[in-house]
C-alpha cells in the first residue's frame, strides 16, 4: 500500500470546554484583604465558615458575604462586574471550542450565585472529586506558593512520578482510561489565574506537603431565571449523610 498523503479530517464532537485566563490585581486585591479581615476575628471566622456547604476537606473556607468591615457593598459590585464579564466571555467560546451552536450568554442574563467564597488550602488539606451548582463555575488562584511547584520536580515524593500532582487541580469527563480519549484535565495553578468550566463538571485537587497556605475563591454562575432553584442547594455534592 503506498504511503502517500492523503485527505483527512477529524472531530472532537464530545466533552466541555475550560478557559484559562487571569483576574485583575484591583479584584485579588479585594478578595485577599476581605479574606485576610475575617482571619483575624474569631467572631467572623465562625460566622463565615462556610465550609459545612462544600465539599472541601479544608480547615478554612469563608463566605464573603458583604458587611461594612471586610467585604462592602461597593467592592462587591466591582467584583461581580469582572466576573460577569469574564463569564460572558467564556460563554461566548461555545462556538469556537466546538460545540456547533452559540450559547453565548449576555451578561444581563448572568447572576453571580452569592455568596462567593475563598480557599485556605493548607499541607495535607484535600478537595475530593465534587461538581457546583449553577450552569458555570470558576476558580480563581490568590496566593500560590512556590514551595508547591518546587514539591512536584523536587520532593523525592512526586519527582519520580509520571503523574506529579501535588497540589493540582484535576477536571474528570467520562472515562480517564479509554484509549484515544482523554478523560482528565490536570494543571498546577499559578498566581492570578482563574479557570471557567461547567458548573456540573466534576473536578477535585491533590493535597500537598509543603508547610505553606495556598489561596483560592470559587464562584457559581447561572442564569437569572434559575438562580434561585440553585441557591437552595444543600451543597456541591447534594444530600448525602456520610455518617451512615
Amino acid at each position: 500500500m503506498p504511503k502517500t498523503l492523503r485527505k483527512y479530517k477529524y472531530k472532537r464532537p464530545f466533552g466541555p470546554y475550560i478557559m484559562q485566563t487571569t483576574m485583575s490585581q484591583e479584584m485579588m486585591d479585594i478578595l485577599l484583604g476581605a479574606g485576610s479581615l475575617i482571619r483575624k476575628s474569631k467572631k467572623l471566622k465562625k460566622e463565615k465558615d462556610f465550609r459545612k456547604k462544600l465539599a472541601g476537606n479544608l480547615s478554612e473556607e469563608y463566605a464573603l458575604t458583604i458587611d461594612k468591615k471586610t467585604f462592602t457593598a461597593k467592592e462587591w459590585e466591582i467584583i461581580k462586574e469582572e466576573l460577569v464579564w469574564l463569564c460572558n466571555l467564556y460563554t461566548k467560546l461555545s462556538i469556537q471550542a466546538g460545540l456547533n451552536r452559540n450559547l453565548e450568554a449576555p451578561e444581563d442574563k448572568i447572576s453571580v450565585e452569592y455568596p462567593i467564597w475563598i480557599n485556605y488550602m493548607k499541607s495535607g488539606e484535600w478537595n475530593p472529586l465534587h461538581l457546583h451548582t449553577g450552569d458555570v463555575s470558576c476558580v480563581g488562584y490568590l496566593s500560590v506558593p512556590q514551595a508547591i511547584m518546587d514539591e512536584n520536580t523536587k520532593a523525592e515524593h512526586s519527582k519520580n512520578s509520571n503523574t506529579p500532582t501535588a497540589g493540582k487541580i484535576e477536571f474528570q469527563y467520562c472515562n480517564t482510561g479509554m484509549p484515544f480519549a482523554s478523560g482528565g484535565y490536570i494543571r498546577a495553578p499559578k498566581d492570578k489565574q482563574i479557570f471557567f468550566f461547567p458548573a456540573r463538571l466534576s473536578h477535585m485537587v491533590y493535597p500537598f506537603k509543603s508547610d505553606v497556605v495556598r489561596i483560592s475563591v470559587s464562584v457559581n454562575f447561572a442564569d437569572k431565571l434559575e438562580a434561585e432553584r440553585d441557591l437552595q442547594q444543600i451543597g456541591e455534592r447534594g444530600q448525602i449523610d456520610y455518617k451512615k
